[in-house]
């Protein structure tokens, strides 16, 4: 069975016919774009006829752009030594520009126009109604535009700052290799690799491969300094000329989602941070350690793991009997996922050590990269990245600027799956795996919850201090360690902890896409409390559930948590998702 994807539907190659006449089509398409925004602006008289063209040639414009770039970005993610890849994604930079200056006028022409006027026009057509909420929205997000010239100059400036600095990183760390005798044998490692053997069954393997994890960070922790403190520095200054109160500030409103949410739902996280530590206690008594849990062991596997080596072919089979049972809607698209050969599992050098899934919104398609090697975990990852896609499959037929949402409740969606299976699994087990099986559900929630809230910690920080200059290693290295400290206590070794955790981090690097952490927290959290409701609610909760997953484009998160009678304001809420976790905790520290 094949590990690799096939990228044939969105084009043959960079030399075929199809990519070349987009490329030039494109170029056509924001040209055109931008001659239309230089003489239309202006026109105050017919406000609804300004709103509808622009949408109409906007959306014509990002399906062509969406397409190429999402090529370019996947060859890049499975290859970052592809240098036509690179070539492109620069190309379209550049073109993209022009059509963001364009943007960023129609932005600023909106900002002149009345609420009223606004939603006369939103009711006076069925297309301008579909794109109400868009319009809306970028109605808001426009108090934080610069003047036309201003955003051309940044969009321009970060093409060869922050984004040259992205691509920097994720071009050194995916060609990063280290030395690791493993059966006596030395062999050449990826960080991909070396991570992934943080669940080997050998205590011996799991630290040796975290102190070469420690060692590779450290070979490149100067570059990687360079790297986090141009991206982050950049991103302080701009959002600090758009208006916006921080960079946290900015992440909040791109998330359709308020502070008095990320509040409660941090107070209901550090409350809980007790039980996850009576769990890392637990799980050191276990695996035979006097005291405190070391880093290294955080994801150790405990007792017997269910189909220690799973084949590709059968992790196709766990997922889409899992899916099946929700829906087999949900179950015949995972088959889809796997025929079609829309992931890229296998494991190979010059290849990136993360899990990602890109929608290629213009031909209803997705794909997904990720690092199979046939562990528990793996499986978990496909899930993960498959309810992305089917997420995304939910909004076929939207128009490009619809199909835009919140990160925090994409996490959902993909960690529902996760649960999906977890729980197949746990039905299906024998009684001594469904406790191994309980164990790694367990060290799934530490991650998202407690390592995540570590680095929600580390990167305010970053922020705070970055006000007053750039970060030195030695400074950076303190600030993980404290933040790592915050979050897992006295339960695990603090000098077990390399400190160069901020490394191996890719989202502290991605331009624009800052605070990739507490969105993932909420993503667990919320999933857990509608998981709850589809046991309780049966078949019953699918469709709504689906309903949700559709609306979740043109809704702010505490309106769609509304469409499954969820307030997201509330503490009890998030305090009873985190005491489901609990509950498995205490099956946990009572196992013998």
């Amino acid at each position: 069975m094949q590990l690799t994807w096939d990228l044939s539907s969105i084009y043959p190659g960079f030399q075929s016919e199809p990519l070349r006449q987009d490329r030039r089509l494109v170029e056509i398409l924001a040209g055109e774009l931008a001659a239309w925004a230089a003489s239309q602006l202006e026109n105050v008289q017919d406000a609804s006829g300004v709103m509808e063209q622009f949408l109409i040639q906007y959306n014509a414009y990002k399906r062509i752009y969406l397409r190429l770039f999402s090529y370019a970005e996947l060859i890049f993610s499975a290859d970052s030594s592809n240098t036509e890849a690179v070539n492109l994604m620069d190309e379209l930079e550049k073109i993209g520009s022009g059509a963001e200056e364009a943007r960023v006028g129609f932005s600023k022409w909106l900002a002149r126009v009345s609420m009223e006027e606004l939603e006369a026009s939103v009711e006076s057509g069925a297309y301008l109604a579909e794109h109400s909420f868009y319009l809306r929205e970028l109605q808001m997000k426009s108090r934080h535009l610069l003047s036309v010239e201003g955003e051309a100059v940044v969009a321009r400036m970060q093409a060869n700052g922050s984004k040259a600095w992205e691509r920097l990183y994720m071009r050194t760390l995916s060609t990063l290799r280290t030395e690791l005798e493993l059966d006596g044998k030395s062999r050449s490692l990826s960080l991909s690799e070396l991570r992934n053997l943080v669940y080997d069954s050998d205590a011996a393997v799991r630290k040796a491969a975290a102190v070469a994890e420690g060692e590779a960070c450290r070979s490149v922790a100067t570059l990687s300094a360079a790297c986090i403190n141009a991206v982050t520095g950049e991103a302080a200054a701009v959002y600090e000329l758009r208006g916006y109160a921080s960079p946290l500030h900015k992440v909040l409103e791109a998330s359709r989602m308020d502070e008095a949410t990320l509040e409660v739902m941090l107070q209901a996280i550090r409350e809980s941070l007790p039980v996850f530590h009576r769990y890392y206690t637990k799980k050191a008594e276990m695996l035979g350690h006097n005291g405190a849990l070391p880093f290294y062991d955080v994801f150790a596997p405990i007792g017997r793991e269910p189909s220690v080596e799973i084949s590709y072919a059968e992790a196709q089979t766990m997922i889409v009997s899992g899916f099946s049972r929700f829906s087999a809607e949900l179950g015949t698209f995972a088959q889809k996922v796997f025929e079609q050969r829309w992931i890229d599992a296998e494991p190979r050098a010059g290849k990136g050590s993360f899990g990602m899934c890109v929608d290629i919104f213009p031909i209803g398609e997705s794909r997904m990269i990720t690092s199979f090697h046939g562990n528990y975990i793996d499986v978990s990852v496909l899930a993960h990245e498959i309810g992305h896609a089917y997420h995304s499959s939910r909004l076929t037929g939207q128009s490009m600027v619809n199909t835009d949402y919140p990160v925090p409740v994409a996490e959902t969606a993909s960690i529902f799956c996760e649960s999906l299976i977890s729980g197949e699994l746990l039905q299906s087990a024998p009684a001594g795996e469904a406790a191994a099986i309980l164990e790694r559900s367990l060290a799934d929630a530490g991650y998202y919850i407690v390592d995540f809230y570590a680095r929600y910690c580390f990167e305010s920080g970053l922020y705070e201090r970055r006000q007053s200059g750039n970060l030195s290693v030695d400074e950076l290295n303190e600030l993980m360690l404290d933040s790592m400290t915050a979050a897992y206590g006295e339960s695990v070794l603090p000098d077990s902890i390399h400190p160069y955790q901020w490394i191996s981090k890719a989202g502290y690097y991605m331009a624009g896409n800052e605070f990739l952490n507490f969105p993932y927290s909420f993503g667990l959290l919320f999933s857990k409390g509608l998981y709850a409701q589809y046991k309780k609610q049966g078949q019953a909760f699918v469709s709504r559930y689906e309903q949700f997953l559709s609306a979740s484009s043109t809704r702010n998160i505490a309106d769609a948590a509304r469409l499954m009678d969820i307030d997201v304001h509330s503490l009890a809420f998030w305090r009873d998702a985190l005491q489901l976790i609990a509950g498995d905790v205490m099956k946990f520290a009572g196992a013998e």
